[in-house]
């Protein structure tokens, strides 16, 4: 089998160019939903997204951080990827029951079917990007992105502008999404790993119990920005989640960005604490946090100078109103990078009830404070709410994190 492996440079610089493409193109539908089709369906598409990120967690299981920090190979390639097709099974009928049950209207309940489906491709991706990881190849990973963003932004468009029909476009970029993951990613992971489904029940459902705390996790963690925005449709309207929803896409670059620079050095991580160099570990994770901090602060700037005139470009003077959702929503994009920071190191390490505990205590808090927050501030209660229940996160994240650190530099 091939396995040219790169530098830790190369890895960061092809995963990060790729996803930063994809996120960006991903970022471009939100935008052009609205100029092509209006709010109306501008507000079911972010309704979709926000009702399938909870199924897409369960979906990738909280696995990802797992599969690259198992340095020793205690699971196959191919135990992972028959793992992921139960989950992507398991999640598709929880949303299409979801959607169903919930009091939706027929077209927001065939939107967040098929836009999960976009996200089982992504799902997919997902393991098999693992795998290219493990083996220092991200840079056919980054590619991948690339091509998938293109795809999608080119079809996406096209058809909304010519059909005006969200139900259609999204079956058709699902279709491609399949179709680009089949050419190009299937026949590079073969060259790698030995890409075959592992039949054996027991070792599979080993797997699924050892990072079962994962999913739990990574679902709670997806809840917490999703749930202020489900109460949103519930006491504001679709119109204003629309609004909330286009204000708050851009400046997932920031959070989705510094989450890029780091998971090129999960691996290292994993190595770093099994050779017991805690201090190497912390130096790892001390540049991190510089890389983070210096995209906040970049993010921020951009923000405070540009921010009316790159919404009421984007999006019209609708959305450019309100711009004072904008910094609120810059600082809890900073806020959860580096929750999902500290969250990947404890996976590293596997603090696994550290990540329940923080990521639970979080949600109830989003579930306490959203209705309360929404109802007496609008829109900018959803951003309070997301921030407050973040910082308790990383709070006792940081505290499991050195707990488990200093029982390892003493043994």
């Amino acid at each position: 089998m091939e396995n040219k492996k790169l530098s830790i440079a190369s890895s960061v610089m092809w995963n990060t160019c790729g996803s930063t493409f994809y996120l960006g193109c991903q970022w471009l539908i939100t935008v052009l939903v609205v100029r092509l089709a209006g709010l109306h369906a501008g507000g079911i598409l972010t309704l979709a997204i926000s009702v399938t990120n909870i199924w897409y967690a369960i979906s990738v299981y909280g696995m990802r951080n797992y599969q690259v920090s198992d340095v020793k190979n205690k699971y196959s390639a191919g135990t992972y990827l028959y793992s992921r097709v139960i989950t992507i099974g398991i999640s598709l009928l929880g949303c299409i029951i979801y959607a169903l049950v919930i009091p939706y209207s027929l077209e927001q309940r065939a939107c967040i079917i098929l836009y999960f489906c976009i996200k089982a491709g992504e799902a997919v991706f997902d393991c098999f990007s693992g795998m290219f990881q493990k083996n220092w190849r991200l840079d056919i990973a980054g590619k991948s992105m690339i091509i998938r963003g293109i795809i999608t932004i080119v079809s996406f468009s096209a058809v909304l502008y010519l059909t005006k029909n969200l139900i259609i476009t999204l079956l058709l970029v699902a279709l491609l999404t399949a179709v680009a993951i089949a050419i190009y990613d299937i026949p590079r992971v073969r060259k790698l790993e030995t890409l075959k489904f592992d039949f054996k029940s027991k070792i599979v459902i080993d797997l699924l119990i050892e990072c079962l705390p994962l999913v739990i996790y990574s679902s709670l963690s997806t809840s917490i920005a999703s749930i202020p925005r489900l109460y949103m449709e519930r006491i504001l309207g679709n119109e204003l989640l629309a609004i909330y929803g286009a204000v708050a896409t851009p400046v997932l670059i920031i959070q989705v960005g510094a989450t890029y620079i780091f998971n090129p050095f999960v691996t290292l991580f994993a190595e770093k604490y099994n050779n017991n160099d805690i201090k190497g570990f912390l130096k790892i994770l001390a540049k991190c946090i510089v890389a983070v901090c210096i995209i906040s602060v970049i993010g921020l700037v951009g923000g405070a100078l540009v921010g009316k005139w790159g919404l009421n470009l984007l999006y019209g003077s609708t959305v450019a109103s309100h711009v004072d959702l904008l910094i609120p929503l810059i600082i809890c994009t900073i806020i959860t990078a580096v929750s999902w920071l500290f969250c990947g190191v404890l996976t590293v390490i596997r603090g696994f009830k550290g990540l329940v505990i923080s990521n639970l205590t979080a949600v109830l808090t989003s579930i306490v404070l959203s209705p309360i927050l929404e109802k007496s501030m609008g829109m900018q209660g959803a951003s309070l709410t997301l921030a407050l229940a973040t910082i308790i996160e990383i709070v006792i994240l940081v505290a499991d994190m050195f707990i488990i650190l200093n029982k390892k530099s003493n043994r």
